[in-house]
């Protein structure tokens, strides 16, 4: 064996290492999401301000086909658990329909749930966003914890009505999401 070909693999790393120092580096996001789940949220995903136009649940629910581009105003509720874990999928509520939070002396726990409402109007009232690859498949990774997006979160979600059955489904994949503020006591 000669020097040369015993020697290439380190000539070949060295190359690599030099030729990654000589240009600055742009700094990469973190790996993973605030609970730990691999981070393939798209960087623009969060918006800095609410997108104009937005609409309720209940009115893109009557007047939305499949394909359209949509701003869609709601509550993050629906269910005891509205994020799916490990996809990016939440269910967003109109803000017609009451939490038990919104009933004066509910002590219930899990507010965002709608239990005190039978699941037929839970269904009128709340979509499904989810965030997708270039597939149109929600991504591998969490939504719960990012960057204020939990339980009870009011949000603006800017996208494209990607399924719509009635009055029953309503599947928005999201290109941006706003939250609001909470508002202060």
């Amino acid at each position: 064996m000669t020097l040369s070909t015993r020697f290439s693999p380190v000539v070949f790393v060295a190359a690599l290492v030099v030729g990654g120092c000589s240009s600055p580096a742009e700094p990469k996001p973190p790996a993973t999401t605030t609970n730990g789940q691999a981070s393939a949220i798209p960087a623009g995903l969060m918006l800095p301000s609410e997108p104009v136009g937005a609409r309720n649940v209940l009115e893109l629910k009557r007047d939305a086909k499949e394909g359209d581009s949509v701003v869609v105003r709601g509550r993050i509720a629906g269910g005891k658990e509205p994020f799916v874990d490990g996809r990016a999928i939440f269910t967003l509520g109109d803000f017609s329909l009451p939490t038990c939070a919104d009933r004066p002396g509910d002590t219930c726990p899990t507010p965002w749930d709608y239990c005190c409402e039978p699941k037929e109007k839970i269904t009128e009232h709340t979509a499904t966003i989810q965030v997708v690859d270039a597939e149109g498949r929600p991504l591998k990774s969490g939504l719960k914890d990012y960057r204020g997006l939990k339980n009870m979160a009011l949000v603006v979600v800017a996208g494209r009505v990607a399924k719509k059955q009635g009055s029953d489904l309503l599947v928005i994949a999201a290109t941006g999401i706003f939250v609001q503020p909470a508002a202060k006591p």
